[in-house]
């Protein structure tokens, strides 16, 4: 490897990066085009982390990765530099100056070096990945590689962890901000659950003292809590009224619960404090966690999405690292103090909450591990079932034999408010139009041809002018309603005021998971998490179990008001004719305020691409891809609903790197 001398300067105007900082890379010498390069890079603690991207100027355009998002502080990306780079951008993540970033190294590594860096981590991955390059196939070779290195199981968090972390830099990164001086007071409040020796509680206290922000005073709960330390204590008693919790504080000032025995980070209360001054809207707050066991290593990390009030309401998120402004609890001055500090409590005051609740990307605190934690336990939330109208839109070309396993579904589904739109796009074989004559025989159904080569989108959009239904649900002919009430289900959701597109679960034949919601920037645009995942497979923090929002769902399945899929001009046919239409039109929704939601209460069985064929994907859909990262490009590095530490190389649920 060869150490490259570089400098960064700060690019004062971009219009593709919104508000984020664009740091140019300046090479002492040539760009190392086509070569590998191993950046290492730290961020400040006190900034929410978020990806970062790395963008390769030529004269042909551009080209972007992500960077992994430094979640403790220190973070390498290692990947080939395409050939014919002029330029080499970095892209801070939303909220980080210039000055919250430093470059430590950048090196040039050999193909053989980044062979041997892989090997170590799945050998017959590597050893494909050399095979390839040998006979000069780099393109696929670097793909393998870079998916090889980008991605960590979830098992290793402990060893992820202190690989990915690194000391305080007080005198720089951690520096103390002037804007402290005027910053808000924050109230701890530390608190028990159940019995806590001396140990734990001194483990606590030992935190408190070692923060970063000096801001801060401390209130003990109960009569059996012995404070040894410099600052002093406020005490009161655990039947004491709520109140006394926050009394003397400004509305804006910050309440910070604490279980006895939990560690607070050092730079906990610095970096809520510094999330908390750029949304003087939001009154609640809350970051992430992990635990630590018995032999002192970290596990189970609760790396959570941003606010997701469904999913909240399904199954409570947010956890133990809770904060309050003052006037979010004045509601609850004269609740019993020790009803107020409970998770329970704390669940009822996030889902009460009608305005923004704000994510700190950041882990700020670390619990003693209890097993039986991982049984959570689940609440089973379904909308209202609401008797709109539907209207089922199928494209089809042949395959008569998908087409009538489809329409079979469509026969046992209850209650059958909803009429069929099959959309016919060039069909020849005698029994798909055999098919189609008995399926004119149903009043709810008709057949209308639309020629021209396949293009999803417009066929979907076509069918959506003849739509009569008040929901529209676009169907893949390749795919079978497993359950009466499918349909039932997402029409409720459809119908919500704040929901754009809904879609289902969908299995394949052999029952493993292919679609539980997409997720922005995997693979590089969008896919499938955990595709293939078994049936017993429950997801990352228990997701695929419960209604949740995603950014997209898939068009093989999904329903939308006809009425808002009027208001954005429906699917874009010029620029997504098959591939990421669906995810264009989801974001295009949630633009416009709509989210997306994934409920896992209807599920389908899906063939996935059997009438088209998956052959050449990336070929045959250049086009597509290329406009999808010129309009999302800023999208893909911040998935709201995908935590910035976990992979988008790895298709099933891991770490970044």
């Amino acid at each position: 490897m060869v150490e490259r001398s570089t400098s960064l300067k700060t690019v004062d105007s971009c219009q593709t990066v919104a508000n984020n900082v664009q740091l140019e890379m300046v090479f002492a010498g040539n760009v190392p085009a086509g070569q590998w390069m191993r950046l290492r890079y730290q961020t400040s603690l006190y900034c929410s982390a978020g990806r970062l991207a790395i963008r390769f100027g030529a004269d042909g355009g551009e080209v972007q990765a992500a960077l992994p998002a430094a979640f403790f502080g220190a973070g390498e990306w290692l990947g080939l530099v395409p050939q014919g780079t002029r330029r080499v951008n970095i892209i801070l993540s939303d909220g980080c100056a210039a000055t919250d970033f430093h470059l430590a190294s950048c090196e040039v590594l050999s193909f053989r070096e980044v062979v041997s860096l892989a090997r170590g981590r799945s050998a017959g991955k590597t050893l494909l990945a050399a095979g390839l390059g040998a006979v000069g196939l780099r393109g696929d070779a670097s793909g393998i590689l870079q998916d090889v290195l980008g991605a960590t199981p979830l098992e290793r968090y402990h060893e992820w962890r202190a690989l990915n972390g690194r000391d305080l830099d007080l005198a720089g990164l951690e520096a103390q901000r002037d804007s402290w001086r005027q910053g808000p007071h924050i109230r701890v409040i530390v608190h028990t659950i159940d019995e806590k020796s001396a140990e734990a509680l001194d483990t606590t206290f030992a935190s408190l003292q070692r923060q970063t922000y000096p801001n801060w005073s401390l209130t003990l709960v109960g009569a059996e809590m012995t404070h040894r330390g410099d600052r002093q204590a406020f005490r009161v008693e655990a039947d004491a009224r709520a109140g006394l919790l926050w009394e003397g504080l400004e509305a804006s000032d910050i309440v910070l619960p604490v279980v006895a025995g939990d560690v607070v980070a050092d730079y906990a209360m610095a970096a809520l404090v510094e999330f908390a001054a750029g949304r003087p809207d939001c009154s609640m707050f809350y970051a992430d966690e992990d635990s630590i066991d018995a032999r002192r290593r970290h596990v189970a990390p609760e790396l959570k999405p941003d606010w997701s009030p469904i999913f909240h309401e399904a199954r409570p998120y947010v956890g133990r690292a809770v904060y309050f402004r003052r006037r979010a609890l004045e509601a609850h001055a004269d609740r019993p103090l020790a009803a107020l500090l409970r998770p329970s409590a704390w669940n009822a005051l996030f889902a009460a909450e009608a305005g923004p609740v704000g994510h700190i990307r950041r882990l700020l605190l670390t619990k003693p591990w209890k097993p039986a934690e991982t049984g959570t336990p689940v609440i089973v939330a379904r909308p209202t079932m609401e008797r709109a109208t539907a209207t089922l839109i199928v494209p089809t070309r042949d395959r008569a034999d998908l087409l009538a396993a489809c329409l079979a579904g469509l026969e046992k589904t209850e209650p059958r408010n909803f009429d069929l739109v099959i959309v016919d796009n060039g069909s020849k074989e005698p029994a798909t139009h055999d098919l189609f004559e008995r399926v004119r025989m149903h009043s709810w159904a008709r057949v209308v041809d639309v020629a021209g080569p396949f293009n999803f989108s417009a066929l979907c959009n076509r069918a959506a002018e003849l739509a009569e239904g008040q929901v529209l649900v676009f169907l893949n002919n390749d795919t079978a309603a497993m359950q009466p009430d499918w349909l039932a289900t997402l029409v409720s959701w459809a119908v919500r005021p704040d929901v754009g597109a809904v879609g289902p679960k969908l299995v394949y034949p052999s029952g493993r998971l292919q679609h539980a919601g997409l997720v922005l920037g995997l693979g590089g645009y969008a896919a499938h998490i955990d595709n293939g995942a078994g049936p017993e497979h429950r997801g990352y923090l228990d997701r695929f179990t419960v209604p949740h929002e995603v950014s997209a769902v898939t068009g093989a399945c999904l329903a939308v008001e006809k009425g808002k899929f009027d208001a954005i001009g429906g699917f874009d046919a010029k620029r997504y004719p098959i591939e990421l239409g669906d995810v264009d039109l989801c974001l295009r929704l949630r633009q416009r305020g709509w989210k997306t939601v994934f409920t896992p209460y209807a599920v389908l069985k899906h063939h996935e691409s059997a009438t088209r064929g998956r052959s050449n994907v990336a070929k045959r859909y250049a086009k597509e891809r290329r406009h999808f990262l010129e309009s999302w490009k800023d999208a893909v590095l911040d998935d709201p609903f995908f935590h910035p530490a976990l992979s988008l190389t790895a298709r099933r649920t891991r770490l970044d790197h």
